[in-house]
């Protein structure tokens, strides 16, 4: 073969080369991720009866091979990291007090208190869906003491790369599996919330909720302002039932589906078009709530969470297209 064609072979596999990666990348739309299974690798640390395993005091989800290495668990100020208490009652505290007295060293934290309750959120928690691991929620106060209240802020590792609040238009799926503490006796006002999660922007707009009661008894709602939509469905404390939500930040719009283990089916709660209560910009933070006097069960009344799945959308490499394109071009024609 001579130099002449032998070069311009050279160029057209190159080229074909080049057009492959932009066929690549032009065609991923999706990132698959995982906020996490809640174990040492997703940078949650097992600390049974220590105050210090309540995932405000460290570096709870921002360590380990799965959420970008380093070390751990690394003691932070309290909410300094992607966990924040925004109630009086948690971090094993009843009130704000106490747990600012318990606080006044830190970095540094004490194992135990004798303020201490059992009002927590620890992850690396024994008996997982799929693992050994899982998030437990446990609010067992006195009736009247107060919900507890987390938010989980979400980050690149979350969204496989893409930093969530640069998402604002296009679809965010979610999908996750709980395991509620058995029916608790209901409150004297009755309202029946057990546990609420709600979905939120980075200006903290609330687009829809997800929860149950007391007895179990799954719902959903638009906005903390309208009342709870019922469903046929009650969780059972002794299988990982699922919730999937699929969020439009573009149409403002979203679905949500419910697993049933003993059924092993999806089924739609919420259709696709569903107006959100709140036009979200993103979706940045996740928030959980677990009320008072909860402690029926062998386990004190935790609720357990785990093995948290996203896809979301990437932005549209166009400046990367066209680069890769002009590259590609160069290659062929050069001479």
């Amino acid at each position: 073969m001579s130099d002449t064609l032998m070069n311009a072979d050279l160029r057209s596999r190159c080229a074909l080369r080049v057009l492959f990666l932009v066929g690549l990348v032009g065609g991923a739309s999706h990132a698959n991720a995982h906020l996490n299974s809640f174990t040492p690798a997703d940078g949650y640390a097992p600390q049974y009866g220590s105050i210090t395993g309540d995932v405000t005091y460290y570096n709870a989800g921002q360590y380990g091979a799965n959420s970008g290495g380093g070390s751990g668990p690394t003691f932070l100020l309290p909410d300094s990291g992607l966990w924040e208490l925004t109630s009086p009652v948690g971090g094993y505290f009843a009130s704000a007090v106490n747990r600012l007295s318990y606080t006044a060293t830190a970095p540094a934290y004490a194992p135990t208190d004798p303020n201490g309750v059992g009002a927590y959120a620890v992850g690396g928690h024994f008996g997982g869906r799929t693992d050994a691991y899982n998030l437990a929620l446990r609010n067992d106060t006195p009736l009247g003491t107060g919900a507890m209240e987390y938010d989980y802020n979400l980050d690149s590792y979350d969204f496989g790369g893409v930093t969530p609040a640069s998402v604002t238009s296009g679809t965010v799926d979610v999908s996750f599996y709980f395991c509620p503490n058995p029916g608790d006796t209901p409150t004297p006002d009755k309202s029946g919330d057990k546990f609420t999660m709600s979905f939120k922007d980075s200006a903290n707009n609330i687009g829809l909720q997800w929860g149950y009661a007391r007895d179990n008894s799954v719902y959903w709602r638009d906005s903390p302002s309208n009342p709870w939509n019922a469903t046929a469905f009650i969780a059972d404390q002794n299988n990982w039932d699922g919730v999937r939500v699929s969020i439009d930040l573009t149409a403002d719009t979203f679905s949500l589906d419910y697993f049933d283990l003993s059924a092993n089916t999806w089924t739609p709660l919420a259709p696709a078009g569903t107006a959100l209560g709140t036009a979200l910009n993103d979706l940045t933070v996740l928030g959980w709530r677990l009320e008072d006097g909860l402690n029926a069960g062998p386990l004190l009344g935790k609720n357990f969470f785990d093995d948290f799945g996203f896809s979301v959308p990437i932005p549209e490499p166009s400046c990367a297209l066209l680069m890769l394109l002009s590259a590609a071009t160069l290659l062929y024609k050069r001479r």
